[in-house]
């Protein structure tokens, strides 16, 4: 039976406002009656993952499970056997079996977000599953066979991508046999204005918005998208002297934006030092997408990444290499510090491994449930910064690691983190400064 959820373009926690987010969301509920697999296309926190509930909450498998994974937090020798599970001995810890993320969503649906950074082999078998061909468990002789509608998400160009053979051609069209491109938040001023009104009524109900401060939200351009939004707000309100009356555009920091140059001419071969600052600086804008970054400079993608490859091997005393903002989110610092989670009420000691900027991995001798909510609480070795961060269990093993994806991060401690992590790229040899 359809739920009364379905009347509506809008679901509990949503925001929906411009008319630009109000048609994709018409087209999620047309295509949610359909089994078709869909692509969900947009800049890194513009909403996809909203799109792809809603795609779920429409259709006819809305009481059937939803299981959703990061495909570029998984770490890549889990990849495979997360998704389509494993036998007991199938490899030294499997001591028993394990059904696949495949298995948990059968009748239901799949999400695989950030579809793009999926490893070559795993779009082999991936490609089979979607067109009804039973699997292997991983160390299994007993074929798998499972009813999974897939809505996959990316923040890249998949098109592209299978052009120049980095991204299985046929999976991609398999992929998107409808595609569903989100508009960025500076696109949607009126979602913007009342996700902004939303974070700020949910800590400071009495408190509004000053009109600078709504010319000011107006004018940014919101790279970050939604995420960058709600971070922003947080850390108004924690920092504004007046945040039970009134944020003003003092208090949310943000610096206008002028009209950028970029596409007034595209770039000629070689223009030195003022063509490595513009290729920086429209990657910096575009959030480390080079599809966009390209765009706004008049060239292909694959002449940006040319350009890009030759600033990197002209640098003389350039250390071992630059990271792009992307590649940055991702990067990880091995550590061995205690760890505190919080979750459905218990509390566990455990040791963190490894940390980005977009979660961590932590070691203990319970096991979390996978999609879990936790809070961990921990202090970031050499800093004395305390932190305590929410996230979701991404993925687990029986070895008692588990992958820990990061909600928002308060303000004060992401740029703490961000901070630190600067300073062991540097000791890495890497350049964490420039976005390359």
């Amino acid at each position: 039976m359809p739920t009364l959820l379905q009347n509506s373009l809008e679901m509990p926690g949503q925001v929906v406002r411009s008319e630009s987010l109000k048609r994709v969301m018409a087209l999620a509920r047309q295509v949610a009656a359909h089994p078709a697999a869909v692509l969900i296309i947009g800049e890194t926190g513009s909403g996809k993952e909203m799109v792809a509930r809603a795609i779920h909450q429409h259709s006819l498998r809305c009481n059937n499970p939803w299981v959703d994974v990061n495909c570029a937090a998984m770490p890549e020798h889990l990849v495979e056997s997360e998704l389509f599970g494993y036998e007991k001995g199938a490899f030294s810890g499997a001591d028993t079996q394990k059904p696949g993320l495949f298995e948990m969503a059968d009748n239901g649906t799949l999400f695989l977000d950030e579809i793009g950074d999926l490893d070559a082999k795993v779009q082999v078998k991936l490609l089979r599953v979607l067109d009804g061909v039973p699997y292997y468990r991983l160390g299994g002789s007993k074929k798998v066979k499972v009813d999974v509608r897939i809505v996959a998400a990316t923040n890249q160009n998949l098109e592209e991508l299978a052009h120049i053979g980095k991204f299985r051609r046929d999976l991609y069209h398999r992929l998107a046999q409808f595609k569903l491109e989100i508009p960025p938040l500076r696109e949607r001023p009126e979602d913007m204005l009342a996700i902004a009104e939303q974070v700020l009524q949910q800590h400071c109900p009495e408190s509004r918005f000053t009109s600078d401060a709504t010319r000011a939200m107006r004018a940014y351009s919101w790279p970050g998208n939604i995420r960058e939004l709600r971070n922003s707000v947080f850390n108004a309100v924690m920092l504004a002297r007046n945040p039970q009356l009134e944020i003003t555009a003092a208090d949310l920091k943000l610096q206008p934006q002028s009209p950028q140059p970029e596409s007034e001419a595209p770039l000629d071969r070689d223009l030195g030092d003022f063509e490595k600052s513009r290729v920086y600086s429209a990657l910096e804008r575009s959030g480390g997408n080079q599809g966009k970054a390209a765009q706004a400079l008049g060239i292909s993608r694959r002449t940006l990444l040319r350009k890009l490859k030759s600033y990197r091997e002209g640098q003389v005393e350039a250390p071992v290499g630059s990271m792009c903002v992307e590649q940055q989110r991702y990067y990880r610092v091995e550590i061995d510090t205690p760890v505190t989670l919080l979750s459905d009420g218990e509390m566990f000691e455990g040791t963190l491994t490894n940390i980005s900027i977009g979660g961590a991995a932590v070691s203990m001798p319970s096991s979390l449930s996978h999609g879990g909510t936790v809070k961990l609480r921990f202090t970031l070795p050499g800093t004395g910064i305390l932190a305590e961060i929410y996230g979701r269990v991404a993925w687990a093993n029986h070895e008692g690691e588990h992958g820990i994806q990061f909600n928002e991060i308060p303000a004060g401690i992401r740029g703490g983190l961000q901070e630190w992590l600067h300073e062991r790229m540097k000791k890495d040899g890497w350049h964490a400064e420039c976005v390359g």
